[in-house]
């Protein structure tokens, strides 16, 4: 299922990640920062937007497009990426989506979609899982040696809203 942006939409996603680019200007890369897996910052910050936002609109669920400096996450990383309890992971490659232990137990949701490069106007969605049961069919990830990382493949998500 593809959802594509109208162009209102894409203009408000861009700008949400832009802003999140810009609140976080200067910071250095997290330690597991993996140059050789990862793209630049501000296409990703977009990329995450834009992913958050089409999920809103295929579910028709309220979309904050909630930004803040990293020295506010602690703060407000309870929030949910869209509506009252949807965690959204934009994919960029392969066929997984991970899911973080820190988040089983907490009725949250996770719905899965990858934006269309290289403009992102529009997103193929994956579907959604409980967070739960994502942690309990997940595989390990290769890259996560702490193991509180999981992959789900996407032939177990749902696409109904």
């Amino acid at each position: 299922m593809i959802v594509a942006l109208d162009p209102w939409e894409y203009e408000w996603a861009s700008h949400v990640g832009i802003g999140r680019f810009t609140a976080n200007w200067g910071r250095p890369n997290a330690p597991w920062y993996d140059p050789a897996r990862m793209e630049d910052d501000r296409t990703a910050q977009v990329a995450g937007a834009v992913a958050e936002l089409a999920v809103a609109k295929f579910t028709n669920r309220y979309w904050a497009g909630t930004l803040w400096r990293a020295d506010r996450h602690d703060a407000e990383k309870w929030r949910p990426d869209v509506g009252r309890n949807i965690e959204v992971k934009r994919v960029r490659t392969g066929d997984t989506a991970p899911v973080r232990r820190h988040q089983v137990g907490k009725g949250i949701v996770l719905w899965a979609a990858r934006p269309v490069a290289p403009e992102f106007r529009e997103v193929e969605m994956w579907g959604w899982i409980r967070v739960d049961d994502a942690w309990e069919i997940g595989e390990p990830a290769r890259y996560d040696d702490t193991g509180r990382t999981r992959l789900v493949h996407r032939s177990a998500l749902r696409l109904d809203a």
